[in-house]
């Protein structure tokens, strides 16, 4: 990035961890002016420093975002979405297990969430930039003035697979000086600068889901009559079990099954009949498509969509970017062609799209394409 420090003001996602920590002292550093913003998105209540002590959205990471502030000496400020979250994260997340989709919150969070009221409150504070500590760079053209997402250094660190909704218009305000660190230097960084969260463990889990798990969140928001127990089928229309509420499982699930077959280890979840409200398990074959279609895409930079776009895609966010082609249509809605069918696309899920090291976009995978695995 070629901006100059001097008394450029930017906003600092602080979410009280040693990533957003690390960040805000590094801008500070090289003469930044750094404001840290909290976003408040989930109350978990008197649970929080017992259960949720080591996970994002707690009173402990509010408490921590502002003594970093105070330590390295920049305004901090909390902003309250519980609401919108809830209605647009939460509620999102209940809905899509109930349409048999397995979500992404974490991605949701981000399109629809983060990013917008971050750069609300950096117009409210005049603030040019906005900053966080997601592992990605973003790279801008002299020439054109546009602006890229690219992977970060560190491959198992990077979160470009989550930022796919980012625009244009946010990526050019938007820093991750993160991006071309690993995590150990990051961690050394914290030490070096003084940061209580230096060794602070990462949030790995959901944020608003705790030791109950998705399943029962779920069910204590919803209605038995809208999760009913049924059967569970083979292709063939074999019943082999029951299950407990088709929002219990997901594409290319093995535990859990309970079925009534020879080699019930060789049964996989592949797919659900809504209609009779029944499971269908298959051999792992049945895992393995070549096509899909996704719908609400967004492309990070133009890009010629009268032709196909040949490119890699993860269909999950630690999987194996694999070659395709992308058709695109008027609606938002595209249609991907695999070179090689994958396993477990699953309904729900992002897919994002890759040229090296560049994350052109992605949408959300809507249904599954033909299956090379059925004999």
């Amino acid at each position: 990035m070629n901006t100059k420090a001097g008394k450029t003001k930017v906003l600092v996602a602080m979410s009280g961890g040693v990533d957003s920590s690390v960040a805000a002292a590094l801008l500070k550093n090289q003469g930044y002016e750094v404001i840290g913003v909290h976003m408040q998105l989930w109350d978990h209540g008197e649970a929080n420093v017992e259960r949720f002590g080591g996970r994002c959205c707690s009173l402990v990471d509010a408490n921590d975002a502002r003594r970093v502030c105070d330590k390295i000496d920049v305004p901090y400020y909390v902003i309250n979405a519980q609401d919108v979250f809830k209605e647009k994260v939460v509620d999102y997340f209940v809905h899509e297990y109930l349409q048999n989709r397995t979500p992404n919150p974490c991605a949701e969070c981000n399109n629809q969430i983060k990013f917008n009221y971050l750069f609300q409150k950096a117009d409210e504070l005049g603030c040019e930039f906005v900053a966080t500590g997601h592992y990605a760079q973003v790279f801008h053209d002299a020439a054109t003035g546009v602006a890229s997402l690219q992977k970060a250094v560190d491959p198992h660190k990077d979160q470009t697979y989550f930022l796919f909704g980012l625009t244009q218009q946010a990526l050019r305000r938007t820093m991750m000086p993160l991006g071309s660190l690993t995590k150990m230097m990051v961690r050394k960084l914290a030490e070096e600068f003084g940061l209580l969260v230096a060794q602070k463990a990462d949030s790995q889990e959901i944020c608003f889901i705790g030791e109950e798990g998705y399943t029962n969140f779920i069910d204590k928001r919803v209605a038995p009559s809208l999760r009913p127990k049924g059967f569970i089928h083979t292709f063939a229309g074999e019943t082999v079990g029951e299950h407990t509420g088709l929002h219990r499982y997901t594409i290319g699930q093995r535990k859990g099954l309970q079925l009534k077959v020879k080699d019930p280890d060789q049964y996989f979840v592949v797919g659900f009949d809504t209609k009779q409200n029944v499971l269908i398990v298959g051999q792992e074959k049945h895992l393995f498509h070549n096509s899909l279609i996704a719908s609400q895409m967004n492309w990070i930079r133009p890009l010629d969509q009268l032709h196909g776009i040949r490119c890699k895609a993860r269909i999950r966010s630690r999987h194996e970017e694999a070659s395709c082609q992308v058709t695109c249509f008027e609606n938002g809605r595209v249609h991907v062609q695999f070179d090689e069918p994958q396993r477990a696309i699953t309904p729900g899920q992002a897919i994002v799209f890759y040229d090296g090291n560049e994350a052109l976009g992605g949408a959300y995978i809507e249904t599954i394409g033909s299956n090379l695995g059925v004999a």
